[in-house]
């Protein structure tokens, strides 16, 4: 298997959740009451109904249902749609279990059903084994299982296709023929050109572009094939549970089958109890597939736009491609593949495709399933700024080292630039590495841009918005990326954000002062990209 491959595989792959095979069951020693069990302090119930059945009930969330098996004074609780195996004790006479931190206690007793007897040799009669098998089971063996009601293996055979469809993106992103993941003639001994650091260093550079490109296309929608599609929407109308047919709407609608992921929706809602997807499905009842007909966007809506679901649930459009969202400031709008873009910090764009009936649908994964209508008549809007970007070329093989980057960044190469604003930053040298980010953004990388507004969160130096200003009103049409960055950057919040870091992390280090703590560790690699603490993006 190649390099690639296995990058794309482990890209594609989550960690495995280690599970408790069920074994044959030993003599009773105390008897299992059958009835509602009461979680003390807390609203969640297990329920046991039979000998082998019951199910957990959260507040909020769909049941749980569960095959149980009794091992002396354990518990076994398979659930067969989370594919795990959960343990409890039982106690007190078997009127009470306890399950991790919570005590359940015998609250309305009732008559046990008779077990329910499973065909031999299926999924469910040996459902510890079954569940474990799942992770490694290939198609053919997950979808008897999942007809016979299990569905971990409905998932799991959707997530089969999923991985299948993302390794495409990432093998495509990061390119077989890529010269930059060529073995250079730098590692070639007999090249006449081998030179031991040099290739290190070049070796360096092209797994972390590599990686950085499993990153990125693992975090992409990958549509999934016409056929797969077919196949899984048969699963969820036939076998409707609530978590599996929640993700089938999911690579519906991006896949752009919004009407199916509507109907796969309504049947996790209505037959398989899950309130999420009754929330998502409910502002999409009653829509036809006129009123979802997708067009080609040629310019940037006017007006405001509501919508009852997603992340923003307003959007107001006005001059310049600037929307104006609420409790964030404003963000900036553009138009790309004729869908309507909205740049953002959390690591890639909102995206709204615009319908014939003029309405507007979320296809991002933050406001998927949202359906957008204008509010009032349309407004008269400027046109759009189309702001000048400068792409931040790999122009640095040397960047890896210190000194490497530091000369690049001289000899004006961005990318050493990039990697020494980088190196300070991870090292909390956030003033310092302000030039380095400084060079790029005048001259147009927006990446240069966009990591000075991280150092001013850090720094509070207001000379960093004064110098995009500066740099804006020098172009004189205000096409800079400066312009841009500055005019969607709520500075007055960012200093409040930033002053309250800065005084948290005073008071911290007082305490650990006070209490002679000694925390020595640094940044977990160089070329790691600078970002925050707070959970949002930093540096490129």
């Amino acid at each position: 298997m190649s390099l690639i491959r296995v990058l794309a595989t482990l890209a594609g792959l989550a960690a495995p959740v280690a599970l408790l095979s069920a074994a044959p069951a030993s003599a009773p020693s105390i008897t299992l009451q059958c009835g509602t069990y009461q979680a003390d302090d807390n609203p969640t119930r297990i329920v046991i109904e039979s000998p082998n059945q019951g199910y957990r009930q959260m507040p909020g969330s769909a049941r749980e249902p569960y095959l149980l098996r009794r091992l002396g004074k354990q518990l076994k609780m398979a659930d067969p749609d989370a594919g795990v195996v959960l343990e409890a004790d039982i106690t007190d006479g078997g009127r009470s279990l306890e399950a991790g931190y919570l005590t359940y206690r015998l609250s309305e007793p009732a008559r046990c059903k008779p077990p329910v007897q499973f065909p031999e040799n299926s999924c469910r009669a040996s459902i510890g084994t079954c569940l474990d098998d799942i992770r490694m089971a290939d198609r053919d063996v997950l979808r008897p299982w999942c007809a016979e009601g299990v569905p971990a293996a409905c998932k799991a055979l959707l997530s089969s296709y999923e991985t299948e469809a993302r390794e495409a993106v990432t093998r495509e992103d990061i390119g077989e023929e890529d010269p930059d993941l060529q073995e250079p003639a730098s590692c070639k001994p007999n090249s006449g050109q081998y030179d031991a650091e040099a290739c290190k260093e070049a070796a360096s550079m092209a797994m972390a572009k590599a990686f950085a490109s499993i990153l990125l296309s693992s975090q992409k929608p990958a549509p999934l094939p016409a056929a797969a599609l077919d196949d899984v929407t048969a699963l969820c109308r036939a076998y409707p549970a609530g978590t599996f047919c929640q993700d089938v709407a999911q690579a519906l609608w991006t896949a752009g089958r919004w009407l199916p992921a509507r109907d796969a929706l309504q049947l996790a809602c209505t037959k398989g109890g899950n309130p999420d997807s009754c929330t998502a499905a409910a502002p999409l009842q009653g829509l036809t597939a006129a009123d979802m007909r997708p067009v080609a966007a040629t310019s940037l809506p006017c007006g405001q736009y509501t919508a009852a679901t997603g992340l923003m649930d307003s959007l107001a459009f006005g001059d310049g491609g600037l929307v104006q969202i609420p409790l964030s400031g404003q963000l900036r709008a553009r138009l790309e593949d004729g869908q309507i873009r909205i740049r953002h910090d959390k690591g890639d764009d909102f995206v709204l495709q615009p319908l014939a009936n003029g309405s507007l649908i979320g296809v991002d994964t933050w406001n998927r399933y949202a359906y957008y209508t204008r509010e009032g008549a349309a407004g008269q809007c400027a046109a759009s700024v189309v702001f000048v970007e400068v792409p931040l070329t790999q122009d640095c093989p040397t960047g890896g080292s210190e000194r490497g980057a530091q000369a690049c960044c001289d000899a004006g190469r961005l990318q050493g630039c990039n990697a020494m604003g980088h190196r300070l930053a991870l090292g909390d040298r956030w003033a310092e590495a302000a030039p380095y980010y400084q060079k790029m953004c005048t001259a147009g990388v927006r990446e240069g841009c966009e990591n000075l507004v991280t150092v001013y969160e850090h720094t509070g130096d207001e000379a960093i918005p004064e110098s995009m200003q500066a740099l804006c009103a020098r172009d004189g049409k205000g096409t800079h990326v400066a312009c841009d960055v500055h005019a969607t950057r709520n500075w007055a919040m960012l200093q409040l954000s930033g002053n309250l870091e800065r005084m948290a992390d005073r008071l911290s280090r007082e305490e650990d002062e006070d209490t002679g703590s000694d925390d020595t560790a640094g940044p977990a690699a160089d070329n790691a990209p600078a970002s925050s603490n707070r959970n949002r993006k930093g540096g490129r």
